[in-house]
């Protein structure tokens, strides 16, 4: 029994430790020194928000969306739109709020960035570098290199939608946002000589 918790304890550090890697890699990029506990929560926290059921994306799929996602808003003094579940957003409103061609152009999208990540890199998105990442998104935006009008449009659909799902959330409408659910609050009993003029729009 001990034999076999540590082969669990050796397979879950092999399957974490690209992960890490990658973080640790970003975190360079930023000029920013993590530690290892810190390594280890951003870890956890990615794996926890992507590995999980779906409703319309495979795995893989929602994996491709969140950091795609996370590109278009990166995490700076507030989340990002990873840590916001904006790719469950996207996930869930292509389900319940796209049509079937919308959601075919959507799976469209995705497959032609893994070709033409293959055809550039020899790998599939997920497994190139933050740079190759950035190379193939700019080209998409332009509609440049391997990309045409029709993928710079698939494009502009995933910016409107990780903006919505981004500033829909509660993250991104109070932190990122100014928000107050009822201006003033809600006063049911109150003297109507305090009030003085009503408003205009009322």
């Amino acid at each position: 029994m001990p034999h076999n918790n540590n082969l669990a304890e050796a397979i879950k550090a092999e399957t974490e430790h690209p992960r890490r890697t990658a973080i640790k890699q970003m975190a360079g990029l930023l000029g920013l020194t993590l530690s290892a506990n810190s390594l280890n929560a951003l870890a956890q926290a990615s794996a926890a928000s992507i590995q999980r059921a779906t409703k319309f994306l495979n795995p893989e799929q929602l994996q491709m969306t969140g950091e795609i996602a996370e590109m278009i808003i990166p995490a700076t003094d507030t989340p990002g739109a990873l840590a916001t579940d904006v790719h469950g957003f996207i996930d869930h409103y292509l389900v319940e709020c796209m049509t079937k061609p919308e959601q075919d152009t959507f799976l469209a999208g995705l497959k032609k960035i893994n070709l033409v990540a293959e055809e550039k890199f020899h790998k599939t998105f997920l497994a190139c570098t933050p740079k190759q990442h950035i190379e193939l998104i700019t080209a998409l935006d332009k509609g440049t290199g391997e990309f045409n009008s029709a993928d710079q449009q698939f494009f502009k659909l995933f910016k409107s939608l990780t903006l919505f799902g981004y500033y829909t959330s509660e993250a991104g409408a109070t932190q990122e946002l100014a928000y107050l659910a009822i201006p003033g609050g809600y006063k049911g009993n109150f003297p109507f000589a305090k009030v003085g003029k009503a408003w205009a729009l009322n």
